[in-house]
């Protein structure tokens, strides 16, 4: 019997890994156009004999690429969207597998995604209704209070010193706030972009990244119950605000003034953030105005707070954050 595997995210996952990779090492793609990647999946089934065969694009902010999956064998093809189009259609005519179009989810997953998407549709932002809810609730285990609460505040004392850096301020930024992480004993929580800043070793996209780090730290905060809502994401966090949140002299003392959000209400909001990063994607890939309001890099950032609490990666840097 013929399987329409369409939405299942560790097969289309690696597919589309694979893809990337293969326009990564050939130079048809840089490191950077990795941010506005978004895939568009024609078909992906396993005919009877167990074989799988697919069809899927993946788009850049600037180009766009077709791959096919026959015989066990991922290949790019020169196709025009047209061509797509019809083949994806011949294809459904010929497998009727593929006319099965449910989402697998769960009842909280559905009411998850219906809900972020009704959100979503009264801001003028155009998203994929049938974009499926990634994280399975069963599955997920956040990290714990203390590990969040020693990445917000080490994250925050280097945002300092980046965001120094474009004042010309490094030296003097670098021996007031080192010390301070030291004290702290955050020293083994940063990540390498982190330790570049404080080693000297960085390169400005270090300073640059690392000052926008400020929306995943808000993500942070939001998390752990020190910001109300990080629903709208049209402008940059409160600065004022996320400054007097860390002015603790231990890390015991800034986690006593939070209490973690639940493990749905970091879903829900993390489901939506993927799907403003789509919209993002989407609005870069087709020059069009499909992102309303939204703030690209405070969406991207946010999401990478948000992301990282549910993920098993200890540097956020080394996220996969397509959508």
């Amino acid at each position: 019997m013929e399987i329409n595997h369409k939405y299942n995210k560790e097969l289309a996952g690696s597919l589309v890994n694979a893809a990337v990779g293969f326009l990564l090492q050939n130079e048809m793609i840089t490191k950077d156009d990795l941010d506005s990647v978004s895939v568009k999946m024609g078909y992906l089934f396993s005919r009877e004999d167990g074989g799988l065969e697919a069809l899927f694009g993946i788009e850049t902010a600037d180009d766009r690429f077709f791959f096919a999956l026959q015989e066990g064998i991922l290949k790019g093809i020169d196709i025009t969207d047209e061509m797509f189009t019809e083949t994806v259609s011949v294809m459904e005519q010929n497998h009727p597998c593929l006319l099965n179009d449910d989402l697998p989810e769960t009842e909280i997953q559905k009411v998850r995604r219906e809900k972020n998407n009704d959100l979503i549709n009264g801001m003028d932002i155009i998203t994929s209704d049938r974009l499926m809810t990634r994280w399975e609730d069963s599955e997920v285990e956040l990290k714990d209070k203390e590990s969040i609460c020693r990445r917000a505040l080490a994250c925050f004392y280097v945002i300092q010193i980046a965001c120094d850096i474009n004042n010309n301020n490094y030296e003097e930024s670098l021996d007031y706030f080192k010390p301070i992480l030291e004290s702290l004993g955050l020293m083994d929580e940063l990540n390498e972009k982190e330790e570049s800043i404080l080693d000297g070793s960085y390169e400005m996209q270090d300073v640059f990244d690392l000052a926008w780090a400020y929306e995943a730290y808000w993500a942070l905060c939001w998390c752990l119950g020190l910001v109300d809502d990080i629903t709208h994401a049209e402008e940059i966090c409160d600065c004022d605000a996320a400054i007097s949140f860390a002015g603790v002299s231990s890390v015991e003392e800034f986690a006593s003034g939070c209490e973690l959000r639940s493990k749905e209400e970091i879903l829900d909001m993390l489901d939506l953030y993927f799907r403003y990063n789509w919209a993002v994607n989407d609005s870069r890939a087709y020059r069009r105005n499909s992102a309303g309001n939204l703030n690209p890099s405070v969406v991207i950032e946010r999401r990478r707070g948000l992301e990282w609490i549910v993920s098993y990666e200890d540097d956020w840097y080394d996220l996969e954050m397509n959508a």
